[in-house]
């Protein structure tokens, strides 16, 4: 038995020293995408590390990269110091590597010619490289020769303020150059095959920051002057797809509580020719700090950011995957700063590093390419025949945003609207939900019309027969019920239209206590307020206001009841000190009854929201502003009525309230805070006596 135990030892032993097969199938940075909330989430794995290259030495300042068959193109620069008696002067010279993926062999173009490339693109007809330190675009040719210069231009279209530094450049198939410049606030600057300037070209907008805003306020007219002649951010990076949209990247200010660039303006951009951004109006997931973008097939761009995050978008915007990341150590796949990117035919991608001064490529997995095929299917009609890719995605990741969109998108194409709306739902995309309405709408009345017109003959026949019927003695009327309870509401139901129809005699009868109670404006009030939370939660999902799953239904009842009981007590304690004629009690059912428009048309504008759909949303904005404006003019009429007041001090009296509720919101939250920094002492103080006892 020992003989046993110690073979089985040894053999145990034997397997725990042998070489272990370690499975390399998982990247050394995770992959994001969007979940259908609109957050980041971990997905499979979408790009895997490749081989490095061009880490020998070969390299020197690195800038920009391209992709043209199975070479690469690098805008290089061998910075050279000069040492003297007194100081160190770096020069430096330009030029562009070649690198041959197949034999692995470099060469060398433009040497003695280039300064400081910033940008390279290639086609079959020539290299363009945009040289910041010679202030010029150069045309090469395949071999090195100078085909053309573009230096700066001698035109009226270009200002002598305008500064002439090329970064980047992109040209059409039509021959046309585009390039981005250093200081180019004015936009791309445009150049005809020949290289003459044509001008501008989908220049930045200027945004107002949030300091901006406060500064308006508060600046003198030179200061404001100063303000206004603010320039807006120059496009950092550009390509150019194979249906020559221009794509842009643009280096926005980083997000702090004092400014909004970012949420104000996308960094990433697809230019038609006209210039025009034909993205979504809607904000595009992305950085602040992105440094160049590539245009690949079908749509699809990926953008880097100096940090080594890479981004990848479809033809709409939206984002696919983000992965990579800043390396603080030797790592695969993250970067010391990443300065370029450029994806090849295979759909490879190859991110420049600058200071590492190498070239790193990432291959697609079989999860990447699922979803590249499912968008690609899509885009081209084949929608039956993407279904099935779709779900398997959704099975792999079923929170992902793009998963459900692109599989809703199906679903619409087939004319599966009921379940395609249920996709839109799912991701918030409110329009596509209302496109899906509207068609299911549209069946619906085409398959209920004939019904509808039976149902109203009948009705129309029943009541002519009912109408004969009464005449001949067969029927009688129904006499009126005598239940108090009925006569209670009939009688307020003519208060309240008579509050719609004129509220000058109402209100007058409201103060003489004419009309009106305590209970019914209490009653009033539970119905307005029932009315306003089934309006911010109970709207169909085209035009709800609020997300009601971040959103808590005690915070929106606490945005109704707080200043409605202020403005109660407000308007009857200003009155008070005011020569106000009107009481507590006036001023309290007085309110009730002002809010009558908003509770009759409110649950009409929540109804009409099940039947409409975003087309027609003008008709549902209209009735809720009428309700809105109609209830708001009768309060400030009931200010002035109950109050025997005329219209300036009506106007004052509504100001003084006002000031009254936010000054009351203001100390109510000081207490608040003093109250919770009170409750802390008072815990350290037991915690510290527990604690030496």
């Amino acid at each position: 038995m020992k003989k046993l135990i110690r073979i089985l030892t040894v053999m145990l032993a034997v397997v725990l020293i042998l070489p272990m097969r370690v499975n390399a199938s998982e990247s050394s940075s995770y992959t994001y995408t969007l979940s259908v909330d609109k957050e980041w989430i971990r997905t499979q794995d979408a790009y895997m590390p490749g081989s490095i290259m061009l880490n020998d030495g070969t390299l020197s300042a690195p800038e920009d990269l391209f992709i043209y068959g199975n070479k690469v193109f690098i805008a290089d620069t061998v910075e050279v110091e000069e040492n003297t008696e007194d100081e160190t002067n770096a020069s430096g010279s330009g030029r562009i590597v070649v690198y041959d993926m197949d034999s692995r062999q470099t060469s060398i173009l433009g040497e003695g010619t280039l300064v400081n490339p910033m940008g390279v693109f290639v086609n079959e007809e020539a290299i363009f490289v945009a040289d910041k330190g010679a202030q010029a675009v150069y045309k090469l040719s395949h071999t090195g020769e100078v085909l053309m210069e573009l230096g700066r231009p001698d035109s009226y279209l270009f200002s002598e303020q305008s500064q002439y530094l090329p970064t980047g450049v992109a040209v059409s198939s039509q021959g046309i150059i585009f390039v981005c410049g250093e200081g180019a606030y004015e936009g791309l600057m445009q150049f005809d095959r020949s290289g003459v300037f044509q001008g501008y070209f989908a220049a930045n907008a200027t945004k107002m920051t949030f300091s901006d805003r406060i500064k308006e306020l508060v600046f003198n007219e030179q200061q404001m002057e100063q303000l206004l002649n603010r320039i807006p951010n120059a496009i950092y990076n550009i390509d150019i797809s194979d249906r020559d949209l221009i794509y842009s990247v643009t280096q926005l200010e980083a997000n702090s509580v004092w400014t909004t660039a970012v949420q104000d303006e996308n960094a990433v951009k697809y230019h038609n020719m006209a210039g025009t951004d034909i993205l979504s109006t809607d904000l595009i997931e992305g950085e602040h700090n992105f440094v160049d973008i590539a245009a690949y097939r079908d749509g699809l761009s990926f953008a880097v950011t100096n940090t080594g995050i890479i981004y990848e978008y479809d033809e709409t915007g939206n984002v696919i995957f983000s992965f990579g990341g800043l390396a603080t150590t030797e790592r695969s796949g993250h970067f010391t700063n990443a300065t370029a990117v450029d994806v090849d035919e295979a759909g490879n991608l190859y991110v420049l590093d600058r200071e590492g001064k190498y070239l790193q490529m990432f291959f697609p997995t079989e999860f990447a390419n699922a979803t590249h095929e499912a968008l690609y299917k899509l885009r081209q009609g084949s929608y039956a025949e993407s279904e099935e890719t779709w779900l398997k995605l959704l099975s792999l990741n079923g929170m992902s945003y793009v998963a459900h969109q692109g599989y809703g998108k199906v679903l619409y194409q087939q004319m599966r609207f009921e379940e395609a709306a249920e996709e839109f739902k799912i991701i918030g995309d409110k329009a596509s939900y209302s496109e899906c309405m509207w068609e299911i709408r549209n069946n619906w009345f085409q398959s209920s019309l004939p019904y509808f017109l039976i149902l109203m003959i009948v009705l129309f026949m029943l009541g002519f027969v009912r109408k004969i019927l009464l005449k001949k003695g067969i029927l009688k009327k129904r006499e009126p019920s005598q239940n108090k309870i009925v006569l209670h509401m009939k009688r307020h139901w003519s208060y309240m239209k008579m509050m719609l129809k004129n509220p000058f005699d109402e209100l007058y009868d409201l103060k003489k206590k004419n009309h009106g109670s305590v209970q019914s404006a209490t009653f009033l009030f539970v119905f307005v307020f029932v009315v306003y939370l089934v309006d911010m939660f109970g709207r169909s999902f085209a035009f709800r206001i609020v997300d009601t799953k971040s959103t808590a239904l005690l915070s929106v009842a606490v945005m109704f009841i707080v200043p409605a009981v202020l403005w109660v007590i407000g308007n009857y304690m200003v009155s008070a000190i005011s020569e106000g004629e009107g009481t507590l009690r006036s001023v309290y059912i007085a309110t009730a009854y002002s809010l009558v428009p908003y509770a009759v048309i409110g649950p009409i504008v929540i109804a009409s929201t099940y039947v409409l759909t975003l087309n027609e949303a003008v008709i549902v904005h209209y009735l809720w502003a009428i309700a809105l404006i109609w209830s708001v003019a009768l309060i400030c009429i009931s200010v002035r009525e109950i109050h025997n007041y005329t219209i300036k001090e009506t106007v004052k009296i509504i100001l003084l309230t006002l000031f009254f509720m936010i000054m009351a919101v203001i100390v109510c939250v000081i207490l608040f805070l003093i109250g919770q920094q009170v409750v802390i002492f008072i815990q350290d103080i037991i915690n510290e006596v527990s604690y030496h006892v």
